[in-house]
């Protein structure tokens, strides 16, 4: 036999799928949406980390060491004669918005053309050269822009801009144009450079750099190096490689990089449940075949492999439309996480999708494990096939019905793997526990699908007055056991994910809603409108500041200010969280872990004390009466944590100080927002009116009433789950298709049966009734088995996955219009899904469906 196998496998994989070519797209498309979906998350995270590096890599250039921070010039000339040191440039960084472009931004780099030399990786061209140094740095506001800024918005040399720097609007002219001058290197879209010393000035930092960059005599040497000028540096900076900065990025966005990527493994899962029910349909249908092939002399292995390769051949195809896909699907997902990692993370614009052949090879290698998994077990049924026994497709059945008991119990040690799962990630270990508690509240439902299949029909079977239909379709839902199961287990699962994404998002909000009615308190908040683009970078001016304060009809003004800082852990560790800087009072809009909050609060006004949110104190393992040693730019110093709070505005966490420490350590006195208390019957619009007459005429400042801020809270919390909302979609999709494809398969399996059917009498109709019918059915189990096992995945997501991942507590919270309507358009769904399948089944010829093959 097994010379002559590949001829057996030609014709027993060829001719079947010349004859079911329907069933062939289906599963061929079935992989393709888990490739196209897994490979699309992959690419749109990929892009977000090289989009984010790339920007570093730009700014840091060739360096191979940097000290970053508030970096007082006359450490340049201090550093550059270090031994080691090779060359150093000074850089100054900011950010501009364009009052005349809503939502664009440019990165602008402050470079000394001359010191900089060495580490550029770009050119600044003037129609071909470089632009004429007098001009470059004799005159104020020239601006060298990346050519695709130029060509998005028509740009050519000497045009003249208005740009808005901490909400002030100024006057900058295009003076030339960037180049990479590494052809394979992608420079950022926003990104542009002018002289250093302009910089300073357009920025306010005057005697004030962002950062020295380093080139080495011997970069093997790094570490020595930065050793040796650190011990040169104020406490407050230190010297690294820059990559530093793309690792600490990544490290930050691998949580939600993981989370999109374990959703987008739904759909892989979903696939095998297809994949499972067409080999196991083609096994039944073949099973004389194969009592053929194991009678002359095929080996189970031979017979194992025919299976095995069918699968192969539906993967093979699915993997390469599914490439195509994932490439077209991560333009589209590219653009949501981006919006996703500027709202909670960091300003991020990707203005290309970046491939890489590891992410199609690993595709690729997941594609083909769904369908060889989906494939082995009908595989190996069919390898196990007596001979003597092939005829009897009523063994088959039965033996599929005697292991219902089995898989149940399977399905409850399962169940016990889930527990034990999410307590460990709760106390512990890795936060990847927490994603195998959800699979394992998926696997354990799928395997109670049989019996719960099993036990519906047999309900079903006893309810008489509802016909002859119902009738046969209930027998037929018991007596196809060992397929039905699988298409409810499959649509279980999507409905499953549905569920409980459905219902975290939903307490999520609701939690996030309380929290912001709860901390949301003042009557007015104002900001730079150029903060909404690119984040808190921009300061409101002191005198905006006191005009407010000077108003009869203002009561308080409390200020904000975030920066960066860096602190040491009680264990001695060191890292990097943001220091959110508080000046005002206590108007209990903070709830502490523990309770007692106004004492607490009253410790952080009047105390060298610190709050922490709660996934601060979970990430770094840090509990109220701790101490943190804080960098600050007079040395170290050592603030006690009053307490932990519930805050949800960053998943990195956050310490809270109010403005009195802070100005003690720190000579950094911009603050970037502003929160407004009005007197008793004091109208919000009229100050708002009388603000914008004298400091925003043009809208240099963004003002939010209570309300308004809550709604533009709530839409960026809609727009970070924007991207789940399409996973959900394409895992429903898939899985309605596996209606279609068992109604299908069902319809094949049972032709001589159907034909028999209309032999003696039975109409069209009454086929097409009978296999609608049983769609139903399968559809009302998979809505009953999803609504469960959704609920369980909603309770491991909301109190397993968001605390191990994030630190949020969420309060579960469940929409019951949203479950009640579940049913309402799922079974509708089956049906439509098997309206087509049940059509042909009902048109076939009586005389061919009773022939013999």
């Amino acid at each position: 036999m097994l010379r002559q196998f590949p001829r057996i496998f030609l014709w027993h994989v060829v001719r079947h799928l010349q004859r079911h070519r329907l069933l062939a797209v289906l599963n061929v498309l079935s992989v393709a949406l888990g490739v196209a979906v897994y490979l699309a998350i992959q690419i749109a995270n990929h892009s977000a980390s090289r989009s984010f590096a790339a920007g570093i890599d730009l700014v840091a250039g060739k360096a191979q060491l940097e000290v970053r921070g508030d970096v007082d010039e006359t450490l340049w000339p201090l550093v550059a004669h270090q031994p080691g040191v090779k060359a150093v440039t000074g850089l100054v960084e900011g950010k501009i918005t364009f009052p005349d472009w809503p939502g664009e931004y440019l990165q602008v780099l402050g470079v000394d053309l001359l010191t900089g030399e060495p580490f550029r990786t770009f050119d600044i061209n003037q129609q071909g050269n470089s632009p004429p140094l007098e001009q470059w740095m004799g005159e104020g506001g020239q601006l060298a822009v990346q050519t695709e800024f130029a060509r998005r918005h028509g740009l050519r040399i000497g045009d003249h801009l208005r740009v808005l720097v901490n909400s002030e609007i100024k006057n900058a002219t295009v003076a030339a144009f960037l180049n990479s001058r590494d052809e394979a290197a992608a420079m950022p879209a926003n990104f542009a450079v002018m002289d250093i010393g302009w910089a300073q000035e357009l920025f306010g930092r005057q005697g004030h750099l962002s950062s020295l960059q380093f080139l080495l005599d011997d970069a093997s040497q790094a570490k020595r190096v930065a050793a040796q000028l650190n011990q040169l540096l104020p406490p407050s900076l230190h010297a690294a490689p820059p990559r530093q900065r793309s690792y600490q990025i990544e490290s930050m966005l691998s949580a939600f990089q993981l989370n999109l990527t374990a959703l987008s493994m739904v759909s892989l899962l979903v696939g095998v449940f297809l994949v499972y029910n067409t080999i196991s349909a083609s096994v039944a249908r073949r099973r004389v075949e194969i009592g053929i092939l194991r009678s002359i002399g095929a080996t189970r292995w031979e017979v194992r492999a025919l299976f095995l390769g069918e699968a192969g051949a539906f993967g093979f195809l699915g993997v390469i439309a599914g490439m195509f896909g994932g490439v077209l699907l991560a333009r589209v997902l590219t653009g949501a996480v981006a919006k996703t990692v500027t709202s909670l993370y960091v300003l991020l614009s990707i203005d290309r999708t970046w491939l890489d052949p590891w992410q199609f090879a690993t595709a690729a290698f997941f594609g083909m494990a769904t369908v060889i998994v989906g494939a082995w077990l009908p595989a190996g049924e069919a390898a196990r096939v007596d001979p003597v026994q092939a005829l009897s497709l009523g063994a088959h059945a039965e033996g599929a019905v005697t292991r219902m008991p089995r898989h149940a119990w399977f399905g409850l040690g399962v169940l016990l793997l889930a527990l034990g799962s999410g307590w460990r990630a709760l106390h512990g270990g890795s936060p990847a526990w927490s994603f195998a508690a959800a699979f394992f509240v998926l696997a354990a439902f799928a395997l109670f699908a049989p019996m719960t299949t099993w036990f519906f029909g047999l309900l079903a079977a006893r309810v008489r007055r509802a016909g002859v239909i119902w009738q046969l379709a209930a027998g037929h839902l018991r007596q196809s056991i060992h397929r039905n199961a699988v298409t409810v287990a499959a649509l279980g699962a999507a409905i499953a994910m549905t569920i409980g994404l459905m219902v975290m998002i939903f307490s999520f909000r609701t939690s996030v809603d309380a929290w912001i009615h709860h901390g949301i308190v003042a009557d007015l908040f104002i900001a730079p409108a150029s903060n909404e683009v690119i984040g808190l970078e921009a300061a409101v001016p002191s005198a905006a500041i006191e005009w407010l304060r000077a108003r009869p009809e203002v009561r308080a003004v409390d200020t904000f200010r975030e920066l960066e800082c860096s602190f040491a852990r009680p264990d001695g560790k060191a890292n990097t969280a943001r220091l959110a800087v508080l000046q005002g009072e206590y108007r209990h809009n903070l709830s502490f872990v523990g309770g007692d909050d106004e004492r607490k609060m009253a410790r952080v006004f009047h105390d060298r004390c610190v709050a922490v949110t709660e996934p601060f104190a979970r990430k770094f393992g840090v509990h109220g009466g701790d101490h943190l040693q804080l960098t600050t730019p007079r040395g170290p110093a050592d603030f006690e944590v009053v307490g932990v709070y519930a805050d949800y505005t960053r998943d990195e966490g956050q310490m809270l100080m109010a403005r009195k420490n802070f100005e003690e350590w720190w000579n950094d006195p911009p603050v970037q927002s502003l929160a407004i208390y009005l007197q008793p019957g004091a109208s919000a619009d009229a100050l708002t009116d009388a603000f914008r007459q004298r400091f925003s005429s043009e809208g240099e400042f963004a003002i939010y009433s209570n309300r308004s801020l809550r709604q533009r809270i709530l839409s960026i919390f809609d727009q970070t789950f924007a991207v789940t909302y399409v996973l959900r979609t394409v895992a429903i999709l898939v899985a309605i298709a596996g209606i279609f494809l068992s109604v299908t398969t069902l319809a094949a399996e049972r032709e001589r049966e159907i034909g028999t059917f209309r032999a003696v009498g039975a109409s069209r109709a009454q086929v097409q009734g009978l296999l609608m019918t049983e769609a139903g059915m399968l559809g009302a189990i998979a809505t009953a088995l999803g609504l469960v096992s959704g609920l369980l995945l909603a309770m491991v997501l909301t109190w397993v996955v968001n605390p191990a991942f994030f630190g949020w507590t969420i309060h579960l919270r469940l929409p019951w219009s949203s479950l009640l309507a579940t049913p309402l358009w799922i079974i509708p769904a089956a049906l439509l899904a098997a309206w087509h399948p049940a059509w042909r089944a009902s048109r076939a010829a009586i005389a061919t469906s009773v022939r013999e093959e």
